[in-house]
């Protein structure tokens, strides 16, 4: 009877990490996912980023002028990441945001990111807002990134929060309109709170389309209409995922507690479910390993009686 029920359990156990295996391999449909762009394009790809500091505000914080030069160079990761997987899009190489910072306002830089203590509506929690300024022939001139410390009702933003949204506004940045997809970083509505977001696939793709022009001649840039003839995009021979990003441009929860860090990174391995998967036949070996000399040992002593 105990070996039908020790085979009943490792049966159960067998069973529940092929489920589990099963359900990580199913990725869905990219084709439902899409990403609007803006229809504005930049006509170089070295775009010079002025990050802006309120040094003198009573509520400024030295962390949001950290985490914003995360976010700047977790998208330069997520662009050379999408480069180096996909050879048609390697133009994305010469792609970069390249940030200075000051404590004042300069002229000739193509984005300039700046906060402000309270929310941007009255209305609404809007957090953060990109204005783009482009000409006549849909060339962008510059683009104004304004991120707020505070939300409509006072609540201020963590560290996390400030980087998740500071990814989204740069996203417009580029160029970018909005995602049909709850979980991409471009979907239009954030909930405070959030763990690190990820900037996708869909996300880079949608970069790759309006930098098109690297594979044109210099006279058939205009019109940008020719060949920027779609007002969207979705995935189609690329999987939707998060593309990887160095450690130091990786969101940080806790940015001084190695222990907690040590954790936090524990915690996210074992949610993959394949990694879980593996951990559960591990330790259900171990459990299998210790009940069976026990049972050895019983048997031997009641052969001695």
């Amino acid at each position: 009877m105990r070996r039908f029920f020790l085979f009943l359990w490792i049966s159960s156990l067998l069973l529940a990490a092929c489920f589990i295996s099963s359900s990580a391999g199913q990725v869905p449909k990219s084709d439902t996912y899409s990403l609007r762009l803006q229809g504005f394009v930049w006509n170089h790809s070295t775009l010079n980023v002025l990050v802006v500091t309120a040094d003198n505000e009573s509520w400024w914080n030295p962390a949001y002028l950290n985490v914003t030069l995360r976010a700047i160079g977790q998208w330069n990761d997520a662009i050379a990441a999408f480069a180096a997987n996909n050879s048609d899009f390697s133009y994305l190489y010469s792609l970069s945001l390249q940030p200075t910072v000051s404590n004042v306002t300069l002229p000739g830089y193509d984005v300039y990111v700046n906060w402000t203590d309270s929310s941007l509506s009255n209305m609404t929690d809007e957090v953060g807002l990109s204005q783009i300024t482009p000409n006549f022939r849909s060339t962008i001139i510059n683009c104004t990134t304004t991120l707020s410390v505070h939300t409509n009702h006072g609540s201020p933003l963590d560290n996390l929060d400030m980087q998740n949204i500071a990814l989204h506004e740069l996203g417009h940045s580029l160029g970018l309109g909005h995602s049909n997809y709850t979980q991409d970083l471009m979907y239009s509505t954030y909930n405070i709170g959030n763990s690190g977001e990820d900037i996708s696939t869909l996300d880079v793709y949608g970069v790759a389309t309006l930098f098109g022009w690297e594979t044109l001649n210099a006279t058939s840039f205009y019109p940008v209409s020719s060949w920027l003839n779609v007002s969207s995009v979705s995935l189609s021979s690329t999987a939707y995922q998060g593309l990887p990003v160095t450690p130091e441009n990786a969101p940080q929860m806790i940015d001084n507690n190695s222990v907690v860090q040590f954790l936090v990174l524990m915690f996210e391995i074992l949610i993959h479910p394949e990694i879980l998967a593996i951990v559960i036949l591990f330790f259900g070996l171990l459990i299998i390993i210790a009940l069976i000399p026990k049972r050895k040992r019983a048997t031997t002593a009641k052969a001695n009686l």
